[in-house]
């Protein structure tokens, strides 16, 4: 079974595609900046509610194919949780979607058209580190002394768990979560070892063991997507603004209502502005369609608001800390931990003049946690468990800070999302049209590449052949 490598895998980022290729912006057509300065049209084809990934891979196919396309972003700029920060160091900064994760996914069509270059990541376990029992250890180190069964779960490519959990689907057994399937199996860790595993998880998946679907984790397989992730060395943000030069874009104009009956759709704004349609996509974040964000009149059928109320809303803060200089070895590039900061790598790892920047990724309760303390005190909390790893004190040698939460963010509200018990399927059913009038694309709904930017990528390409009205056996 083919699936996100454990422990390496982290906030995966890609760009779009059309079908299986990058097109370039083409010459001639008026700028995304001349377009909103002269465009007072509000009646389209097609509109698209959010320019994150799945947004600008369903309008760019859409307008390859000759449809009149209007994309509406609630933000003032594109990228949705896809954000570079070119200010904070002297190399890019991923606030948002970090890496490409998989030698094999679609961004490396836009890599090589626009002649990019990408910088490799976790390449070498010699460079993976933990906290653990209060010892800083290189992972080979710790599972040579100690045989440590916890590691088999973090350095296997098919772990103890997800063998159990096939055997228990195979079985037939009811859902539950993946916590209780290892109690079920006498599966034991110590309090630190758990710890270990739990932190590892809910890094990936932004979720619990207590929280994640034994049924929601076999049904993502991420086959053929690969094991190798690598950051774009210019930024994300970067690649994204060369794809999405020519789109017809509106920033600013979040989307408070959606009328729709099975002829034509209205949308309203929170500035009591109004735009019609023929076809609507909506790419918004899980958590927006679940706290009403947007409200729909009439209400959507039982089956969808199902769908959307089933699945599980993941929470991530990332803290970005610029130090003076660096305090850990040349050999450090990513640091499991123990503790509340539940993973740290280097920002700048592989360039040739490196800023000295740690980011702390976290996930699930852990996150929410950090987000209820509020930027200062998440940073205090961070850099005492930096204190902790490496046995000195640190806070006079910060010379800057970033906290990102993304649970606070008005037009995210989450991070990605998780299949909790019960929910297998839902996916599906979320992405499904309603009335052939309003389509749902992003993460969420893709079944096979869920949490990922690739797999929001996948569902806008499936969205738009649906809108064109296309039958395709891609996978998402």
């Amino acid at each position: 079974m083919k699936r996100r490598q454990l422990m390496y895998s982290v906030f995966s980022a890609s760009t779009v595609a059309v079908g299986s290729q990058f097109v370039r912006s083409q010459p001639g057509r008026a700028s995304r900046m001349e377009i909103q300065k002269i465009s007072t049209k509000t009646d389209y084809e097609v509109i698209i509610i959010g320019a994150g990934a799945a947004g600008l891979a369903a309008a760019r196919s859409l307008q390859d194919a000759g449809r009149e396309v209007l994309v509406l972003e609630a933000r003032d700029r594109i990228g949705g949780r896809i954000y570079t920060d070119y200010s904070f160091a002297f190399h890019p900064i991923e606030r948002g979607a970090e890496y490409i994760q998989g030698e094999n996914v679609i961004t490396w069509k836009g890599i090589k058209q626009y002649g990019l270059k990408t910088l490799p990541v976790f390449e070498d376990i010699k460079h993976a580190f933990t906290y653990f029992n209060g010892k800083y250890l290189s992972v080979k180190q710790l599972y040579k002394d100690s045989k440590l069964q916890a590691l088999d779960f973090l350095v296997s490519r098919d772990s103890e768990l997800f063998e159990l959990a096939e055997q228990w689907v195979k079985a037939g057994k009811p859902d539950t979560t993946a916590a209780k399937l290892l109690a079920a199996n006498n599966v034991r860790f110590s309090p630190e070892s758990y710890r270990l595993v739990d932190n590892s998880f809910s890094s990936e998946y932004a979720a619990s063991l207590q929280q994640l679907g034994v049924y929601g984790l076999l049904e993502a397989n991420y086959e053929g997507d690969g094991d190798r992730s690598f950051r774009v060395k210019k930024g994300y943000s970067h690649l994204l603004k060369l794809f999405a030069n020519d789109l017809n874009i509106r920033h600013s104009t979040p989307i408070s209502k959606i009328i729709w009956n099975s002829d034509r759709v209205q949308l309203q704004t929170d500035k009591n502005e109004t735009f019609t349609a023929k076809k609507v996509i909506i790419t918004v974040p899980l958590a927006l369609l679940q706290s009403n964000a947007i409200v729909f009149e009439p209400v959507l059928p039982p089956e969808k608001r199902a769908a959307i109320n089933g699945l599980g809303i993941a929470h991530v803060t990332k803290l970005i800390l610029k130090f003076d200089k660096p305090f850990w070895s040349k050999e450090t590039e990513l640091i499991l931990t123990t503790l509340d900061t539940q993973m740290w790598w280097r920002s700048g790892w592989g360039r040739k003049k490196e800023a000295p920047v740690l980011t702390a990724y976290t996930g699930a309760t852990n996150a929410i946690n950090f987000s209820k303390m509020g930027r200062d005190a998440a940073i205090d909390a961070g850099l005492r468990d930096l204190e902790k790893i490496f046995k000195i004190p640190l806070k006079r040698r910060l010379t800057d800070a970033l906290f990102i939460d993304f649970r606070t963010d008005p037009y995210s509200q989450m991070a990605y999302s998780y299949v909790p018990v019960g929910g297998t399927g839902l996916r599906k059913k979320l992405a499904q049209p309603v009335d052939n009038i309003l389509f749902f694309a992003g993460e969420a709904t893709n079944v096979n590449r869920p949490s990922t930017v690739h797999g929001a990528i996948g569902s806008g390409l499936r969205v738009a052949r649906e809108v064109l009205g296309i039958k395709s056996s891609m996978v998402n």
